[in-house]
């Protein structure tokens, strides 16, 4: 007989102490030597893993399986099999002593059973059901992050592999709720429903984030970097590997409310925040999406300043990748992503960068600026990398876009001054009601200009352009159609 997942011993870590618990020894009788013999159902206890655990996989189709357990200590079990998903046997243990085993066995990427033998009897001893090799990431950052939505989001049953997550301290399914500060629901549900079906892989995530946090305590040697690396080990059974790191946080950095805020300020958030994507590199050996932010509080600059610390990050530094942009999407409170409609845009948002970072979708990602200049006063022509399109967050189509600052001189021009926006495939041509001068500076997105308005997006993934921060113009030939570098 096989014993299921729940006859099954689990490590269940609660804060800082960990408690083993599993079924009573079935004992098959007495023994009158100790030479190798075939285990009884109920003998063999599995510690790590459990059910719904997901290991990293190391290349595109195979991954490491570790596994531990006991064994009663009277039986000489000879070596200890376990297979995966009903593939080959392999050793775990050639020579397990002491009543306990230990090893790895490789697996195909997948979803399944994990079975396990002793002592070359073809009698399965044990069973982990749902076990997944596949992509795991780590959720850092605050609130938003954490999730503080208004309803739960579930997994789509058709999916051709179950989400799982690592929360409390516990393996389960991806469902909501999934924060670590409430039963809220989270944006990762919807992001496993869009990205499993597409990579056809399993997945899951780690839950860390904290609410109300900030930069400096995501360096290592801060509270919640610490607290983040034990979550991790808990989570691995100590082998730290994941896919990649998911880092959406900055709120806080902008307020008052936090004694290690860092107040807006540009160098130091940036510093703080380059430090923490170098530390999490160092002991994960995984990249860091980095999220853009969306406005919060009607401080320009210090808003300005995190979020331009956030996107120069991703071409600056070698292990930060460009995480969700967010800039447009209109809160529900005005801080966080409540009600299901914003959670859902910002969960897209989401999909999209991984998609773009992780798995070489290029054409997710948010068209980027590659020239700005002026053919005349009165008119600014952009081109971009990507067809564009006009519309706001919730895919309304807007006929004018918004969301443009220029500052020249001592005069500055809003949306109110922009007469007329005209796309055409990859260029944008902006008509003005004042003329500009050749030093002026452009900005796109800037502290809530963009905020729940129609927006520059690409035409395909619907994802706004990156943000622009004081742009110069560029020099154009005498036929106002050529940029020349200056």
């Amino acid at each position: 007989m096989t014993t299921t997942s729940s006859n099954l011993g689990v490590a269940l870590i609660e804060k800082d102490r960990i408690v083993r618990y599993g079924s009573a020894w079935l004992w098959a009788g007495l023994l009158a030597c100790s030479t190798a013999v075939p285990l009884a159902a109920g003998e063999l206890t599995v510690v790590y893993p459990v059910p719904y655990v997901l290991y990293q996989r190391t290349t595109p189709d195979r991954g490491p399986i570790r596994i531990r357990g006991t064994f009663r200590p009277a039986l000489g079990v000879g070596s200890i099999e376990a297979r995966f998903n009903a593939g080959p046997w392999q050793v775990v243990d050639a020579n397990p002593k002491n009543g306990s085993f230990s090893g790895t066995i490789t697996a195909t990427v997948g979803q399944g059973p994990l079975e396990l033998r002793a002592g070359g009897d073809r009698a399965i001893a044990a069973t982990i059901e749902n076990v997944s090799v596949g992509d795991l990431f780590l959720i850092t950052g605050q609130s938003n992050a954490d999730g503080r939505g208004d309803k739960h989001i579930r997994l789509e049953p058709g999916n051709p592999y179950v989400g799982v997550k690592f929360r409390h301290n516990a393996w389960s399914k991806g469902d909501d709720p999934s924060a670590n500060d409430g039963e809220y629901g989270s944006p990762w549900p919807v992001v496993l429903n869009d990205l499993i079906p597409d990579q056809k892989v399993p997945m899951g995530f780690i839950a860390a984030a904290v609410g109300s946090t900030v930069v400096k305590e995501w360096r290592k040697g801060g509270r919640l970097y610490e607290r983040m690396l034990k979550i991790v080990s808990a989570a691995t059974d100590g082998s730290n590997r994941i896919k990649a790191v998911l880092y959406y946080q900055g709120e806080n950095d902008i307020t008052h409310y936090h004694s290690l805020s860092a107040l807006g300020d540009y160098h130091t958030y940036k510093s703080d925040l380059k430090a923490a994507i170098h530390d999490f590199y160092n002991d994960l050996g995984a990249p860091v999406l980095v999220g853009q932010i969306t406005n919060l509080l009607p401080e320009r600059s210090r808003n300005d300043n995190v979020r331009k610390a956030q996107q120069e990050l991703w071409s600056e530094h070698p292990f930060a990748l460009p995480g969700a942009v967010t800039y447009d999407i209109l809160p529900t409170d005005g801080v966080h992503y409540r009600d299901e409609a914003n959670l859902r845009a910002f969960a897209r948002r989401w999909t999209l960068a991984i998609s773009a970072s992780l798995y070489g979708k290029t054409a997710c990602a948010c068209p980027k600026l590659e020239h700005l200049f002026a053919p005349d006063p009165r008119r600014l022509r952009l081109v971009f990398d990507k067809p564009l399109e006009i519309a706001k967050w919730d895919g309304t189509p807007g006929a004018k876009a918004l969301g443009f600052r220029i500052v020249d001189g001592e005069h500055t021009w809003t949306d109110a001054d922009v007469l007329e926006t005209i796309v055409r495939g990859k260029e944008v041509v902006v008509k003005l009601q004042q003329p500009l001068s050749a030093n002026a500076l452009v900005s796109y997105g800037s502290g809530s200009d963009g905020q729940g308005q129609p927006t520059l997006k690409g035409a395909e993934n619907h994802a706004p352009i990156r943000m622009v921060f004081a742009h110069r113009l560029e020099a154009v030939s005498k036929d106002s159609s050529v940029v020349v570098p200056r």
